[in-house]
């Protein structure tokens, strides 16, 4: 499987050389052109640095392109189910819940190779941290017992999106 694509890495190095380029145009030069050799090293300069802004444009367009694909193969088994699955719910709307859960292994395996790690796990009990946490009700202060409605995600120390929680546990469910 395809390591997960880090655009900064393989942009980075082409935007410093267009900078580079730019900052020499600016700054190394006199504003007074002396020879026809200046004014053919600055339309050189010129078209070195539109070849690398389209190369720049091509490469971004590339990773997206490939970013898609690698996706798209990831969630495959998922998205060609998914119609069948949706008929399969209108025929027998009684089919227990508990057939379908299969068709999630490759979000799952997706979130393991972005490195996406869950905060908290469904209706699990734990004292509220507003960091990682958004509460139903804004009374519910730092430390309060509440259940993890829905849970959120993160990416080492970034929280991607906050774990939905709240006092109770949904209607009809115990502890």
């Amino acid at each position: 499987m395809l390591e997960p694509l880090n655009l900064s890495l393989l942009i980075a190095p082409l935007f410093l050389a267009v900078l580079l380029i730019i900052a020499y145009l600016v700054f190394a030069r006199t504003p007074q052109i002396e020879s026809k050799q200046d004014l053919k090293e600055i339309e050189e300069l010129r078209q070195q640095c539109q070849r690398l802004r389209e190369e720049l444009e091509t490469q971004s367009q590339q990773l997206n392109t490939d970013f898609r694909s690698e996706t798209f193969q990831q969630l495959q088994n998922l998205l060609t189910s998914y119609p069948t699955v949706c008929k399969m719910a209108e025929v027998k709307p009684n089919l227990p819940a508990k057939y379908l859960t299969s068709l999630f292994t490759s979000l799952d395996n997706l979130l393991a190779n972005w490195n996406y790690e869950s905060i908290g796990e469904p209706w699990q009990e734990v004292e509220y941290n507003p960091q990682l946490h958004q509460p139903d009700k804004e009374d519910i202060i730092a430390g309060d017992k509440v259940y993890i409605r829905f849970i959120g995600y993160r990416s080492g120390e970034k929280i991607l999106y906050p774990a939905k929680v709240s006092r109770t546990l949904p209607g009809g469910i115990s502890e």
